[in-house]
């Protein structure tokens, strides 16, 4: 955990120092497929992977909006919170869908992993975003 908690610092450092390249993001899912293909602790792995992701955009969104004149942060808020929006509704239906699935026991790790997995990707695809906008 200590590791892992260093590993985000030296990211968010990196993320400050306006090192936002999609490299970080791969080197951020390579590190995540490597924790999983140990096959330890998979549902941790998925819950780091989605807090890490959660982070960097937080830190991609509050790099751009510096560079942006006030009319432009107006305007990125607002995106922002269309996005927050769809993510919500499309988090909800990744749970009801992999509740349908019948894959997995609902509330069990592999269950969780999976949503986990699939909230963290979303995001991923947002942090993208905003580093392409840097």
């Amino acid at each position: 955990m200590i590791q892992k908690s260093i590993l985000l610092f030296f990211i968010l450092f990196a993320f400050n120092c306006n090192a936002q390249t999609m490299e970080t993001v791969s080197k951020l899912k390579a590190s995540y497929q490597k924790c999983v293909d140990s096959g330890s602790g998979m549902k941790n792995c998925a819950i780091e992977y989605y807090n890490e992701s959660d982070s960097l955009m937080n830190v991609a969104y509050r790099n751009l909006k510096l560079k942006l004149s006030s009319k432009e942060q107006s305007k990125l808020k607002k995106e922002q919170l269309d996005w927050i929006k769809k993510r919500d509704l499309y988090f909800e239906k990744v749970y009801s869908d992999t509740k349908k699935e019948g894959h997995f026991v609902e509330g069990s790790s592999d269950f969780d992993m999976v949503v986990f997995d699939e909230k963290a990707n979303y995001i991923f695809a947002r942090v993208k975003e905003l580093i392409k906008k840097l």
